[in-house]
């Protein structure tokens, strides 16, 4: 089975002592991946909440965070690569591991590296996250406040260098904002439809139609407050409905938000070991074998291609 997820916190929030890429006591690991772990690609966010960062030194405290991510991919080196491409990527899996990419969640967390991200090996970026910050607004803070003058002179260094900007989390105001300073392809890497379920850090449907045109990708969060009350797979794949309802077959794709969901997923979703029960799921739901793969590889793996 191939399967590409577009955003997972893992890197960050193995803290339990023992526990690593491998084999820990969150939502993914190596060892749960089984069987498909070489067909298998996943975009690692590196990230902290901003308030809790070392207030002497937030800089060295991100830098420290970034190693630490580094180190668990090192330590996994026989199974799993970090790739800054499309051709890595492929590389990766021809030798029969999986690839991994990073993504800075929320561009004030890296301070002063912000200058480095590229050379650092980040290839996607939020300006935010459910804070306002001196770059953007999240969607959770105020729908209505968007990019600075800051962050669209960041966002305009960050893009002309090749870093994809994830609009997941940033406000509606702030999507606006990008989609005037860029033409280029996005990526909203853990989200869902806001008109299928009404929370803020969902997308709403003009801005998944202009993602839609750029042939962006949007990634199904599979946490449950933005699937819907007490969620079933069942409603989880009325979010894909949505997506495809709106010409969207070749961008829906699959943002899991492993170990960014305190464990709160729709009924029958309980960590990386499940996505073949989903994909079960989706197949039953009358989607085809090449809709399928489209939606569990094919559309991510496209984008990273064209876009890296």
């Amino acid at each position: 089975m191939n399967y590409f997820d577009c955003h997972a916190d893992t890197l960050t929030e193995i803290v339990k002592p023992g526990d690593c890429l491998e084999e820990n006591s969150g939502d993914l690991d190596l060892k749960r991946a089984g069987d498909f772990v070489e067909n298998y690609t996943q975009i690692f966010a590196v990230w902290k909440d901003a308030k809790k960062l070392d207030r002497e030194d937030p800089d060295q405290d991100f830098l420290r965070l970034y190693h630490r991510a580094m180190a668990y991919l090192e330590d996994e080196n026989r199974k799993i690569t970090l790739c800054l491409n499309g051709a890595e990527m492929e590389k990766a899996h021809r030798q029969g591991k999986a690839a991994a990419f990073l993504s800075i969640e929320d561009m004030s967390v890296m301070g002063k590296y912000i200058e480095t991200v590229y050379e650092m090996g980040f290839r996607f970026a939020m300006p935010a996250w459910n804070y306002e910050n001196q770059y953007a607004c999240g969607a959770s803070f105020d729908q209505r406040k968007g990019l600075t003058s800051k962050g669209k002179e960041t966002i305009k260094a960050l893009t002309d260098q090749g870093i994809v900007i994830d609009i997941s989390h940033l406000s509606d105001q702030g999507v606006e904002d990008l989609f005037e300073i860029t033409d280029r392809p996005i990526m909203a890497s853990h989200s869902d439809v806001r008109e299928v379920w009404n929370m803020p850090r969902n997308i709403q449907k003009s801005h998944l139609a202009e993602l839609i045109r750029r042939r962006g990708i949007i990634g199904m969060n599979f946490c449950a407050a933005f699937v819907g009350e007490k969620p079933q797979i069942s409603d989880l794949l009325k979010h894909m409905d949505a997506v495809l309802e709106m010409g969207g077959e070749d961008c829906l794709a699959i943002g899991g938000d492993f170990d960014g969901c305190n464990g709160h997923f729709p009924a029958g979703i309980n960590g990386v070991q499940s996505i073949p029960l989903l994909r079960e799921e989706v197949m039953k739901h009358g989607f085809s074998e090449e809709l399928t793969e489209k939606i569990f590889y094919g559309n991510a793996h496209r984008f990273v291609m064209e876009n890296l």
